[in-house]
């Protein structure tokens, strides 16, 4: 029989942990919030068209989530762009 693991040491939450989801999930919040400066929208407006709770957005953004695929196909949606564009560079790391 397999041991089970515990929360702590899941993949998944080791993942989360590495310097690489960190930087991903970084550079991810910054595009995001690109568009929606780039629409001029507002957190809650861009919360509202992507039907996601704010604080929820707010974390995006941030780079604080382990973002789903329903979440990120909810932000592309949202800003009415293929999904692909939020993994495009940021213009201000293209920039230099």
């Amino acid at each position: 029989m397999a041991a089970r693991t515990t929360g702590a040491d899941r993949p998944s939450r080791i993942a989360r942990q590495s310097p690489r989801f960190a930087a991903e999930a970084k550079t991810l919040g910054e595009r995001v919030r690109e568009l929606r400066e780039g629409r001029e929208w507002t957190l809650e407006r861009a919360a509202e068209a992507t039907n996601l709770d704010l604080k929820h957005f707010q974390k995006v953004e941030a780079g604080k989530l382990n973002v789903t695929l329903v979440t990120l196909v909810r932000i592309a949606e949202g800003f009415g762009e293929p999904m692909a564009s939020l993994f495009k560079p940021s213009r201000s790391k293209t920039k230099k």
